[in-house]
């Protein structure tokens, strides 16, 4: 007697389909947060890296090279927040740039007193001025190679809760004491619009305030700060449960003095 071969029904393809689907979409979503989270994690070390490799720079002098004999590079300015990019046109709201610059000054005449003191005594800027052979300016441009950074996978650097709302904004100055060759960390609050006011200068060929750019803030705005920055992963306007605390501690001296803070830890700036 021959044997009958059933085959599947139609309840148990559907069951068999079902729990398949459940098992791979399972997989799926825990692969994509695994994803996301190595995303975030990145870019977190790299806005730390950022930072550390600022400090870095600063630790070794230079010179402007052939020409500038009589202005010396003291520094980095780190400008967060500026509405114009490098070619002078306005930023998009939803596009977050921040500029590093050269710090230079007067190679001679260093004196004595404060860094801040002495910057200012030095006419510390992070433009060079070009002048014809009568003297006038004819153009103003960035001292150095300026360089552009933007927060990796869609995330942006926030303000902490309860000190300004959405993006961080403000100016960081790193440089050597002229005399000492200690590295100080200078932080203010406000923007600095570095690239808005070289194109508004060479556009209306006024250059009156322009070399006065950073001094005229150095004695006023700027002084020594921890600074906590917020780096929300889910970008401009939106907002969730993690984010991760970027410092740098108050008169940071090298790379070491910008830590990541755990996401757990009671001292985390940036938990609400």
């Amino acid at each position: 007697m021959s044997k009958v071969r059933r085959g599947f029904t139609l309840i148990e393809i559907a069951l068999f389909l079902a729990v398949t689907g459940a098992l791979f979409a399972g997989i799926m979503i825990g692969t994509q947060n695994s994803i996301w989270q190595q995303r975030y994690n990145d870019t977190v070390q790299n806005f730390a890296n950022f930072l550390r490799n600022v400090y870095s720079e600063v630790s070794n002098p230079q010179s402007l090279g052939e020409g500038r004999s009589d202005q010396a590079i003291y520094g980095k300015l780190i400008s967060f927040g500026q509405t114009y990019g490098l070619d002078g046109n306005e930023l998009s709201d939803d596009e977050q740039k921040i500029f590093v610059y050269d710090v230079v000054g007067d190679a001679v005449g260093t004196g004595t007193g404060s860094v801040v003191e002495t910057l200012g005594n030095l006419k510390a800027n992070v433009i060079i001025e070009e002048k014809d052979d009568s003297g006038k300016i004819i153009n103003v441009v960035p001292a150095g190679i300026v360089e552009s950074y933007s927060p990796l996978w869609s995330s942006v650097v926030e303000a902490t809760p309860g000190d300004g709302d959405g993006l961080y904004k403000g100016s960081i100055i790193i440089v050597r004491h002229p005399r000492s060759g200690t590295i100080n960390t200078l932080t203010s609050k406000d923007v600095i619009e570095v690239n808005k006011e070289i194109a508004e200068a060479n556009s209306s060929g006024i250059y009156n305030n322009i070399g006065t750019m950073l001094t005229s803030k150095l004695s006023t705005s700027f002084g020594l700060a921890e600074v906590n920055f917020c780096v929300n992963p889910y970008g401009i306007g939106e907002s969730g449960n993690l984010e991760r605390d970027i410092r740098i501690i108050k008169n940071a001296r090298n790379a070491s003095g910008v830590e990541i803070v755990n996401l757990d830890d009671d001292d985390n700036k940036c938990s609400d």
